[in-house]
């Protein structure tokens, strides 16, 4: 397995070419990677934690949380088809789900075309192989009229600067102030179901949502 240890790999995929201007165009990220995610704020203590799958070339995304690590009695299984705008909330020990619009396709799983290139450099230490990961930050704003956001968002995301895989983002707006931080990410997928929805969602109708609903609404209490 082609597996992406996020602090200790630095010196393993190195790119030839040269320091990057601020004038890089957004890298695009693999096709399929599955990792761990951590949710987090300023104000609060971890807010999820569980296994995340997504499929860059279709935009569908799968999240698990792990309520132990969380610390939290709820469970969060959802399903996003975010070029669709459909994002599925999954019981699967109930049978049960929610559908529901999400006019935002915005996310932290990779680079939005207008991001903005920020700098290049190394976490860690450059001077020995294994204690720095050289990486490049992006950032960028979700305004009103891309997503439909009533108040303004702003991102910054930091990827790997070989492979293009997001190590961390942080979010910003009115609503949320959320850091998120990615683990053990490989590049493939073991299983392409989990991006069907169950046959007990089938029959249920979509409920629409406000126009400023995004991903990142579901870690806002």
């Amino acid at each position: 397995m082609r597996t992406v240890e996020l602090f200790c790999v630095a010196f393993l995929c190195l790119c030839p070419m040269a320091w990057a201007s601020s004038s890089r165009e957004p890298c695009r990220s693999p096709s399929k990677i599955s990792g761990m995610l951590c949710v987090s704020s300023t104000k609060d203590d971890t807010i999820a934690w569980g296994d995340f799958k997504y499929d860059a070339t279709h935009k569908h995304l799968r999240f698990v949380e792990d309520s132990s690590k969380s610390n939290k009695t709820s469970h969060l299984d959802v399903l996003i088809h975010f070029d669709e705008g459909v994002m599925y909330e999954l019981d699967s020990k109930n049978e049960s789900c929610k559908k529901q619009s999400l006019p935002s396709h915005k996310h932290p799983m990779e680079v939005p075309a207008d991001a903005t290139h920020v700098d290049e450099l190394y976490m860690g230490s450059p001077d020995k192989s294994e204690q720095g990961l050289r990486v490049r930050m992006w950032s960028g704003n979700i305004s009103d009229h891309d997503a439909h956001h009533s108040q303004a968002a702003h991102y910054s995301i930091m990827t790997t600067s070989c492979g293009c895989i997001t190590v961390s983002c942080t979010y910003h707006s009115e609503k949320n102030d959320l850091i998120f931080s990615f683990f053990n990410v490989e590049t493939e997928i073991d299983d392409m179901q989990v991006f069907n929805p169950p046959d007990y969602c089938e029959s249920m109708a979509i409920e629409e949502a406000s126009d400023d609903h995004s991903f990142f609404d579901l870690f806002h209490d």
